[in-house]
């Protein structure tokens, strides 16, 4: 498992907690040296900057192994910070400046970055004590960083995490009994041993929920079921809401204000947890806690993601490619990105492209890293019209030359394990009109996706017993990977289809589906046949992987599909019309 550049002996967790929301961040590049004082002093230059972004972590009794709230306890350390800072390890941060301004940025800018290395280069000395800045005002360590008890905790299971040995990947789940008419507004985790925990990523909803325990060389995975609630069945559509992300001082996850996220009667809540042992046995009691808002929510936060479940990333690739979209089908405000994949991850970039063609980079994160779930939060809103796409590019390493790759030797699908990958792009955003996103019509929404590609090679299709909505939309080259567009009201796919088999005048096609539980990937076979005048048919089979070999004994136990290519639907709309 990788895991950050580490300090001789300790965690150098430099500036992890965010910057209020209303401070500023500038990230200029190009700061010249003559920007900065001759004498840099500990008092006068370094004290502001360790306490505006530092010691919220960096103080006795909190997450990080040592204070920096004098210079007394922060001149020891006075290399290994210049050394992670000018690396830029820490504080962990990896956006692209160029792209996105983010309200919870807690990179340093270029200019406190020198500030730092000019003060360890000439001997790292104190100054005037009389020009020290008070320290903040900052609740105890150990308690809720809102200021104030929740309105509702969940005390999750604790969990034993040996001295050494594999990371640790625990999923746990809670059903939450609550009155009707109950939103979120804000979430805190309080983490319960920060030398074993490494990050938390919590769901409203179900998400990587593992069917059985799984160890590995490369980790122990568990999924925990806290009460009776939490084992309920898992509906195909319930699709999960980003609760937040914790990693080591973070803050807590604060909706902007009027928005919130709907609580339903049995709220089922998924925290996918990461252990990494410390050298010291350890148990990690974390607790969860919900504020409630009040009175009425003005605007419902929606989480949709631009997902793949059928990427497959070829064994000793170190810069394979996959992609994924999402449509807006109303007039929308972005608030936020939450990039997922695993450990092979290398990067993820989100890109809005308009209905007018014109293009934004909204994120770019060229080096991806598994051990830092970072959220970004836009400090201001991207508005996103109707029509609009987010295209989602990702790149994995599964190379040998990647420290953190389970097997290079291994050819990776979608899967919820860590030894598999995962290209999640999730967005929350609100709509301009209403508290949530209208209904989609399903042929609209396929409609778009297929208007991407070559119009004679894309299709819409309809299939019998087709329980999860419908219709779909097959994208067919005569090269290159294929197609599969889904949607499920506000939740959709984007699959990608490698490998089409060509059987005589037949094809096999092998795509995926996701079931309950957001992790777990259903296969889907399509046994093609091509009419001239534009149309497909034949059969779909749940649960199978298609090839030469079974396709005979398989004929005739799926469900039968047609579809219509665009140009063939168009042609007769206009010989329609010209009658």
């Amino acid at each position: 498992m990788k895991v950050p550049v580490l300090l001789p002996a300790a965690l150098l967790l430099l500036g992890a907690l965010a910057p209020p929301a209303s401070a500023s961040n500038p990230n200029t590049s190009g700061t010249a040296s003559t920007d900065l004082p001759d004498q840099v002093s500990f008092t006068e230059h370094i004290a502001p900057v360790f306490m505006a972004r530092c010691v919220t972590c960096h103080r006795p009794n909190d997450v990080a192994p040592m204070s920096l709230l004098s210079y007394a306890e922060a001149r020891p350390w006075a290399k290994s910070i210049r050394q992670e800072v000018q690396s830029r390890q820490m504080p962990p941060w990896d956006a692209d400046p160029r792209f996105g301004e983010f309200a919870n940025d807690i990179s340093l800018s270029d200019r406190e970055v020198e500030l730092i290395l000019r003060w360890v280069d000439q001997g790292a000395v104190e100054g005037d004590p009389a020009k020290m800045p008070p320290p903040p005002s900052l609740p105890p360590a150990g308690s809720w960083k809102m200021g104030k008890q929740p309105d509702y905790v969940v005390d999750l299971q604790p969990i034993e995490v040996a001295a050494g040995g594999p990371d640790s990947f625990i999923t746990q789940v809670y059903a939450m009994e609550l009155p009707p008419g109950k939103w979120v507004r804000a979430i805190e985790l309080l983490p319960g041993n920060t030398a074993v925990l490494h990050h938390v990523v919590t769901y409203l909803g179900p998400f990587g929920i593992g069917e059985e325990d799984e160890s590995t060389p490369t980790g122990i995975r568990r999924t925990l079921l806290l009460n009776e609630g939490a084992r309920r069945p898992i509906g195909m559509a319930e699709a999960p809401s980003i609760g937040g992300v914790w990693v080591a001082g973070s803050p807590p996850t604060v909706f902007p204000e009027g928005t919130g996220h709907p609580l339903q009667a049995t709220q089922l809540v998924s925290l996918n947890m990461h252990y990494h042992p410390s050298g010291t046995a350890g148990v990690d009691g974390s607790k969860l806690g919900f504020y409630f808002g009040v009175g009425e929510l003005e605007k419902e936060i929606t989480t949709a993601f631009a997902a793949d479940p059928g990427i497959w990333i070829p064994a000793g690739a170190s810069d394979h490619h996959e992609r994924a979209v999402y449509w807006f089908s109303q007039d929308s405000r972005i608030l936020s990105l939450l990039p997922h994949m695993h450990q092979r991850g290398k990067s993820m970039k989100y890109t809005l492209v308009r209905p007018d063609g014109i293009r934004e980079v909204l994120l770019d994160v060229p080096k991806y890293e598994y051990d830092w779930q970072n959220i970004y939060r836009f400090r201001e809103p991207v508005a996103a019209p109707a029509g609009s796409l987010v295209e989602v590019e990702a790149s994995w390493d599964n190379s040998s030359t990647n420290p953190a790759n389970p097997d290079p030797k291994a050819n990776v699908p979608w899967g919820d394990g860590t030894d598999f990958e995962m290209l999640v792009g999730f967005v929350d955003f609100v709509v301009d009109e209403g508290v949530k996103p209208r209904a989609v019509r399903g042929k609209d929404q396929i409609a778009a996706l297929l208007a991407r590609h070559d119009p004679r090679h894309a299709f819409t299709v309809t299939a019998e017993r087709m329980g999860f909505g419908g219709p779909l939309g097959l994208v067919l080259p005569p090269e290159g990977d294929g197609w599969l567009y889904m949607g499920l009201g506000n939740l959709m796919f984007s699959v990608s289809i490698p490998g089409i088999i060509h059987l005589g005048d037949e094809l096999l096609l092998n795509a995926g589906l996701l079931t309950s539980g957001g992790g777990t990937r259903l296969p889907l076979g399509f046994a093609v046949r091509s009419a001239e005048d534009g149309t497909i048919s034949g059969e779909m089979f749940f649960g199978r992987v298609l090839d030469s070999t079974n396709i005979d004994t398989l004929r005739g136990h799926g469900s039968a599909f047609n579809g219509v290519s665009v140009a063939a639907a168009a042609a007769t709309a206009s010989s329609s019309a010209g009658r």
